[in-house]
């Protein structure tokens, strides 16, 4: 009997078998007789796979046979000891598909396959279940990703590298078509094939990677690789969250491969030698560093789950699908960007999140801590200290304070000291009791003590490049900070002890005299401190190699009244100051002494802080950029609106209209 068709010979055979099985009532040959007690196992597969494998060319012989109905068996493993009377209608055709596919399309190398990977195919089964039931945590847990793998898994191995080595790969994605059916036939007919691919990838990565630190390079790009790959899944418009977790943990490795790579040179010295440049610092060229290509391909798994307009929050203001993943992906992003120094690419990733967001008390506190923490060190690198200082802070409440988390703690509070410092707020002693806060008195008291007292010699030697903290500062990054932002407020503190000490104030308060400091008195002060600190250095000053010869006679670094005018002038505008200068008469007046109950001190001299905050408060900058609070009523998805958008209108009443 010929057939132009061999898939519809089959699947007609399968529905003749059946409806003979459901209708007949005698014992012949031909007939298969079903018992209301009879139950699905191994030996009716076989017979039944025989009894199809006779319909049609070609035909599977001894070992192929048996092999497909190993296979099947594991395809079948939920029906297997059901009464066959309430299965048959959901295996016949199970059974005819999978004949199909063995006979005719590469039918050798297909079961050649499932005879040496049995592992395998329980695994691809396994794993077409969870996308059936939607099972995302179960389809996580069995995708093992950081060495060593347990025993299974390491049999599989051997098994991938039997049976698809090297350049095997189109077989082995015909595999994985094969049995991941819920993936191919996919969700209201939208097929998933891009998650058919990366399993095929991953199967590839787990027959190829190595646990050798010499490799780590070569299980970097296979990370790489892998999480393009699940990105690619990840963007499948309703079966994509899925794979979320393990888009997550994908790139959690690749963070961290990244990073470690970055540290050691050693392992990647071919790749600097075959750049154009290092690429190295925020303001470096040349090639694409590592770390810097890895934050670009998690990039892209932050892009999807931020634009999928499909999930949201749910009733408990909770986030839903790929909108889980958007502070958890970006977290790892800036960790990678701060890590090699590119943080200007971290301006992207804020903007995105302030304008698309669900807001950032939607998310897990873990999530919360970490994002607060970036954003607050992208504020401080950016002189935005009083919004970083509010990103800080938040994030340093919000941290546990366990022993687990001191090593995190102490890393906010660094950066938190240092711009309150800069703001004109010192911490306390009980902050700095702390256990996470160890050690941080003696970098940042003696710069408080320096600003307290206006000892302008003490607080450049405590910041001085060549001094024993300077390293500390440069690690953490905040030494220019420090360096060029508190200087200013030494001068004020040096001004205000000078007036206490030299100033003059008038004993009728009520009058209209101001109160008054000499600037040769100043002149003098900054002039002594200036020396002191010269002399701290030994008296020398960096001179360019080209002008060493060259001797100058200019008597010394001097001070003078246009010097000091010039920092007075500097305090009044930052309205550190309150007063003008007098060039006639060359002396600095205070006023608004009345307003202050004619106490001088106060009214020339304001709360640093106070300044600062209301400054900020009053210009509207107090919101921190970047922080998603809470969603913009009337805009879909929390989204705010911007330059470019188009809002329908069409609800709204006319003007003026009542009710």
């Amino acid at each position: 009997m010929a057939f132009g068709d061999p898939s519809q010979a089959v699947q007609a055979a399968a529905g003749s078998s059946l409806s003979r099985v459901s209708a007949s009532s005698d014992d012949s040959q031909d007939t298969l007789i079903l018992t209301q007690t009879e139950y699905l196992d191994r030996p009716w597969l076989i017979r039944h796979l025989r009894r199809l494998n006779e319909i049609g060319k070609p035909r599977l012989y001894g070992q192929q046979l048996s092999a497909l109905a190993s296979h099947v068996e594991q395809q079948l493993k939920p029906y297997l000891g059901r009464l066959l009377i309430d299965v048959l209608e959901d295996i016949a055709p199970i059974l005819a598909a999978t004949l199909i596919q063995a006979r005719f399309p590469h039918s050798l190398s297909y079961i050649t396959g499932m005879a040496q990977t049995p592992l395998l195919g329980q695994y691809l089964v396994q794993i077409n279940g969870f996308i059936s039931a939607r099972n995302e945590t179960s389809l996580a847990d069995w995708i093992a990703l950081e060495p060593p793998f347990n025993q299974h898994y390491q049999d599989m191995v051997k098994e991938l590298q039997a049976a698809y080595p090297r350049g095997s790969d189109d077989a082995l994605e015909q595999r994985c078509t094969a049995a991941l059916k819920a993936a191919v036939e996919g969700d209201d007919g939208s097929p998933w094939t891009s998650f058919v691919k990366f399993m095929v990838q991953y199967l590839a990565y787990l027959r190829n990677v190595s646990a050798e630190a010499s490799r780590y390079l070569e299980t970097y790009e296979l990370l790489s690789e892998l999480q393009q790959r699940a990105n690619s899944a990840l963007s499948h418009a309703t079966l994509g969250h899925l794979i979320l977790p393990t888009v997550v943990m994908n790139a959690k490795l690749v963070c961290r491969l990244a990073i470690g790579l970055d540290k050691q040179p050693e392992l990647i010295a071919h790749l600097r030698r075959s750049g154009p440049g290092a690429g190295g610092g925020d303001e470096g060229g040349g090639r694409e560093t590592l770390p810097e290509r890895a934050a670009n391909i998690l990039r892209q798994a932050f892009v999807t789950c931020l634009n999928d307009r499909v999930s949201g929050l749910n009733a408990q203001g909770k986030p839903e699908g790929k909108k889980k993943g958007i502070y958890n992906i970006a977290n790892l992003c800036l960790k990678i960007l701060f890590q090699c120094r590119k943080t200007r690419n971290a301006t992207q990733i804020f903007e995105n999140i302030y304008n698309l967001s669900p807001p950032l008390s939607a998310y897990p506190k873990r999530q919360r801590v970490t994002y607060l923490y970036y954003l607050g060190r992208f504020l401080f690198q950016n002189s935005h200290f009083y919004r970083a200082q509010l990103a800080l802070q938040h994030a340093y409440d919000e941290s546990p304070a366990r022993p687990e988390c001191a090593r995190q703690r102490r890393h906010i509070l660094v950066y938190l000291i240092a711009s309150n410092i800069i703001l004109g707020r010192f911490p306390s002693q009980e902050l700095l009791s702390r256990p996470e806060a160890h050690g941080l008195s003696d970098r940042f008291l003696p710069i408080c003590m320096a600003i307290q007292r206006g000892n302008l010699a003490a607080f450049r030697q405590h910041l001085d490049l060549d001094g024993p903290h300077a390293e500390w500062f440069l690690h953490f990054r905040i030494l220019l900070q420090l360096q060029n932002r508190c200087e200013v407020l030494v001068w004020r503190s040096l001004v205000r002890r000078t007036f206490l000490l030299v100033g003059f104030r008038p004993t009728d308060t009520t009058g209209n005299k101001a109160s008054t400091l000499n600037i040769d008195h100043l002149v003098s002060a900054f002039q002594w401190l200036e020396d002191a600190s010269r002399a701290q250095k030994g008296g020398e000053d960096y001179t360019d190699p080209d002008f060493e010869d060259v001797e100058y006679d200019d008597g010394g670094f001097r001070i003078d009244i246009t010097a000091v005018e010039s920092r007075l002038a500097s305090l009044i505008d930052q309205g550190l100051l309150s007063g003008f200068i007098s060039h006639r008469l060359q002396k600095f007046a205070i006023t608004g002494t009345k307003s202050k109950g004619g106490d001088a001190v106060a009214a020339g001299f304001p709360q640093v802080w106070d300044v600062l905050r209301l400054k900020t408060e009053r210009a509207g900058t107090d919101d921190v950029p970047g922080w998603k609070k809470e969603v913009v009523g009337g805009f879909g998805g929390g989204q705010r609106p911007g330059p470019g958008m188009v809002f329908n209108l069409s609800g709204l009443r006319p003007v003026g209209a009542v009710g």
